[in-house]
């Protein structure tokens, strides 16, 4: 697809009116039923169900086939079997709708015949002009526009509205991993699409599709293969786009590549090569949905990356700060040194008793005589200290003499001082502390983790965003 095609995207993630072929008129659960429901009730789209049968569904025309639908089609998701799709694709091309979905599995993940109903597809296309189809084999887009994935809304945990879109080849894995987990930690999407067996619309069509949107900053894949070119056209795309691009990568094992195969059909990459060509390209590539959590929260928020690589532990409990320790050297993040001055300064302005019996190396440690003024006075401190970059504040409010509206008073600490430093913390993700979670992530401030290990892990998403820069500088000069 050239950019002029990639505009024709719009008509998937953006359409006016859309078609479900393949709904029930017995079978309310029926996956064409659920994405037709859902989009009636709770989207903006105009919603046609089409079945052979006609008849009515929800009170509205159920219509025989796409060539009476009244209206210009900006999209059709085709929920039937796999057999049956090269021909309602073709109607798709002759009725003239803009776009399709192809949620039917069947195709190439079945064996040579489902590989020569693939191929049949891409001919369609080609003699259409080029109209893009999604899929097979996959739940297709959310957006604010419309909903294909075949799920009820109550059965979903939506994440909230932001600036991050989602590529995913798993349909599970971003229900499961994605969704569920940007919900719980409340990173906003702008969209997410799940490509599946991508004979036509793949990671690279939809990374420079995201990249003309201004309401996007961070790109998260998923992916457990590469189609020829691909992986070499997303690097090339990371090299000179500005959004931060997060992969995390299924298939790296024998036994994971063998089960990617059976699942679509994607063919193992070289791992060792493909990690390399990341880092080069300035792809962050996260091992685990932790760290894919933890990078693109932190990422997300717009922090500040790390170029030098030299961060601080605050603690108000040393046995917290001791693995924190433990994790940023694990995670290859570097703990500055003070100056004797510098510890000097610190113990000035905190209260006696932590004077006396804290500890003020890296992790510092103000122990459970802390109050909410010790905790500022040091973060003020540590934002103006010229050899501290970054800053891994470990807040355990069980300490009676923190009040509730810590959060706010730190957060308003960054947007006095703003010299862009990234600040982030660790809070237990409990309901009794969500006022203070809620006051330092107040305007996308503070990112808060639920473990100390993601407090780390983002940290690291930071220093491995500062690589990216870095290499960019090196390579003007």
């Amino acid at each position: 697809m050239n950019n002029l095609e990639i505009k024709k995207l719009d008509y998937i993630f953006k359409p006016k009116n859309m078609a479900i072929v393949g709904v029930s008129l017995i079978n309310p659960l029926f996956p064409g039923n659920i994405i037709y429901n859902k989009n009636l009730f709770e989207y903006p789209v105009n919603i046609y169900p089409v079945n052979p049968k006609g008849g009515t569904l929800e009170g509205n025309i159920v219509y025989k086939n796409l060539g009476e639908i009244p209206v210009d089609l900006d999209l059709a998701v085709l929920m039937i079997s796999a057999k049956l799709v090269p021909d309602e694709l073709k109607k798709c091309g002759e009725f003239g709708v803009k776009s399709a979905i192809i949620g039917s599995g069947g195709f190439s993940e079945l064996g040579s015949d489902g590989v020569k109903l693939e191929n049949r597809l891409i001919e369609i296309s080609k003699k259409y002009d080029d109209l893009p189809f999604m899929g097979p084999n996959c739940l297709g887009i959310h957006s604010k526009y419309c909903d294909t994935f075949i799920l009820p809304s109550e059965r979903l945990a939506t994440p909230p509205s932001g600036n991050v879109a989602v590529i995913s080849q798993s349909g599970g894995f971003l229900i499961d991993q994605i969704f569920s987990k940007f919900h719980e930690r409340e990173i906003g999407i702008f969209s997410a699409a799940n490509i599946g067996n991508k004979a036509l619309i793949n990671e690279s069509i939809l990374l420079k599709y995201y990249d003309r949107e201004p309401g996007i900053d961070t790109i998260v894949i998923y992916n457990e293969g590469f189609k020829k070119n691909t992986g070499k056209e997303i690097i090339e795309f990371a090299q000179q786009s500005d959004k931060d691009i997060i992969i995390i990568k299924g298939g790296k094992s024998k036994m994971g590549a063998k089960a990617a195969m059976s699942h679509t059909a994607s063919l193992a990459s070289n791992i060792n090569l493909i990690s390399s060509s990341f880092r080069q390209a300035g792809i962050i590539e996260a091992i685990s949905e932790s760290e894919l959590v933890s990078y693109t929260k932190a990422i997300s928020f717009g922090l500040s990356p790390l170029k030098e690589n030299k961060i601080v532990i605050l603690s108000i409990s040393g046995g917290h700060g001791v693995l924190a320790a433990d994790l940023a050297a694990y995670y290859r993040l570097n703990l500055v040194e003070f100056t004797d001055e510098q510890k000097k300064e610190m113990k000035n302005k905190v209260n006696p008793v932590i004077a006396s019996i804290g500890s003020f190396e890296n992790p510092i440690d103000l122990t459970g005589s802390v109050n909410d003024t010790d905790i500022e006075n040091c973060l003020e401190l540590l934002l103006n200290f010229d050899n501290v970059e970054g800053i891994v504040i470990l807040l355990v409010p069980y300490v009676p003499t923190i009040s509730m509206q810590i959060g706010r008073r730190l957060g308003n600490i960054l947007r006095t001082i703003q010299n862009n430093k990234p600040v982030v913390a660790y809070c237990p993700w409990l309901k009794i502390y969500g006022i203070i979670i809620n006051g330092l992530e107040l305007n996308r401030t503070i990112p808060v983790a639920s473990t100390i290990e993601e407090a780390i892990q983002m940290m690291r998403g930071l220093y491995l965003k500062g690589l990216k820069y870095k290499k960019r500088k090196l390579s003007k000069n």
